[in-house]
């Protein structure tokens, strides 16, 4: 069959603008696909798909075979057209011209952009067109068709800070290359609990997939199956019951930071997910502070739940914070009862500093993002505590 990957890699389609609301999916079986069921075809095709939503377009008739409504068991042939109609999005798509970020460099081949954090940075889940990739491609690739916006590292979701990107796919290619043979230097700037004893220390523990959870990303360390993970940590600044670190990857594992530092007993500030409070608020620097805080989660499902009731809780909890965190960066007070105020609202992690080689130059680029307005102002109160 090399002669058909050949083929198809020839007639490979032109890079969708992510700017642009898709309405359809529009797929052609070719012959190695000849005798595949039609719900295993998009599933491959669309990995992102969970296996309900999958099964709710068979039920809703959005599902066509050259024209008709499809059946999810109905075995394919070569050269049939299958159509995934899309639903209309939940999202205010004109938000993606609206998403805050900060181009920190930019050339004819590559930028690096600066994200704010409660912002996912592709689409996934809920989030069709309100991600930074969306906001980049509505800024770059409607007025230059040429240009197509790659993300060449991710951060999470709360995660603020420095993104490296492509223009062209052989300056992403180089790029992404470059960072998998380990040849750009990443730090991240992080508050975690407790007064972290040691100047400088590595931490070198495997990372696998986290178990008794039912949330499929979370991670933890896992010494039978997980994979090698190296991070480098050395003090800032000390602040009473918490820590400024400076955390340089090794490796590039899924929540390594965050793992990592839970592992050793100083979990991130405000990680809901691995640490022991959602928020940190002023009455947490008294000397004899509250237990701390805790919300529900909106991850994970009740009793009764569809993946829609999931996705709007998780979207909800989403704007309800970044509204937060915005009016944090305009000195305003957050509060929290009568008595007392939020100094901080998600996790406390920054990806700071990169150094790398230019694709085309082969110039040393090394680039900086200061510590946006929500933790330098959780640092400044700690300070003063």
């Amino acid at each position: 069959m090399n002669w058909w990957y050949k083929e198809r890699r020839k007639k490979k389609k032109a890079p969708a603008n992510l700017a642009v609301v898709e309405t359809q999916r529009v797929e052609k079986v070719e012959l190695p696909q000849e005798g595949m069921r039609c719900d295993v075809f998009l599933q491959q095709r669309n990995p992102w798909y969970s296996r309900s939503q999958l099964a709710r377009t068979f039920d809703e008739e959005r599902v066509l075979r050259n024209g008709a409504p499809c059946p999810p068991g109905r075995k394919l042939h070569a050269g049939d057209v299958i159509t995934l109609i899309l639903p209309p999005p939940h999202e205010d798509v004109e938000e993606m011209a609206r998403i805050p970020f900060e181009v920190v460099f930019e050339d004819d081949v590559m930028f690096v952009v600066s994200k704010p954090p409660h912002l996912i940075v592709h689409p996934t889940g809920g989030y069709r067109y309100t991600t930074l990739l969306n906001a980049l491609h509505y800024r770059y690739k409607n007025p230059n068709p040429e240009i197509t916006p790659r993300l060449v590292n991710r951060i999470d979701k709360e995660t603020s800070g420095l993104i490296i990107c492509g223009k062209t796919s052989a300056a992403t290619g180089q790029l992404s290359q470059a960072l998998e043979q380990r040849e750009v230097v990443k730090d991240y700037l992080a508050l975690v609990e407790g007064h972290v004893v040691h100047d400088h220390q590595i931490i070198d523990l495997p990372i696998g997939k986290a178990k008794n959870t039912e949330i499929e990303m979370l991670r933890g360390i896992d010494h039978e199956s997980g994979q090698p993970s190296k991070t480098e940590v050395w003090v800032v600044e000390r602040l009473g019951r918490f820590t400024l670190l400076r955390c340089r990857l090794h490796t590039g594992r899924m929540h390594q930071i965050r793992v990592h530092m839970q592992a050793i007993g100083h979990a991130l500030v405000c990680d809901h997910h691995y640490g022991v409070r959602d928020e940190l608020r002023l009455s947490d620097l008294r000397p004899d502070p509250p237990p701390p805080f805790r919300v529900a989660s909106p991850y994970g499902y009740n009793e009764g739940d569809t993946d829609a009731d999931v996705t709007e809780r998780i979207r909800a909890a989403d704007t309800a914070k970044r509204h937060e965190y915005e009016a944090l960066c305009r000195g305003e007070v957050v509060p929290r009862g009568e008595q007392d105020r939020l100094l901080l609202g998600r996790c406390a992690l920054h990806s700071h500093y990169l150094k790398m080689t230019h694709p085309v130059t082969g110039q040393p680029l090394e680039l900086t993002a200061p510590l946006p307005r929500d933790i330098l102002g959780a640092v400044e109160a700690l300070r003063r505590a």
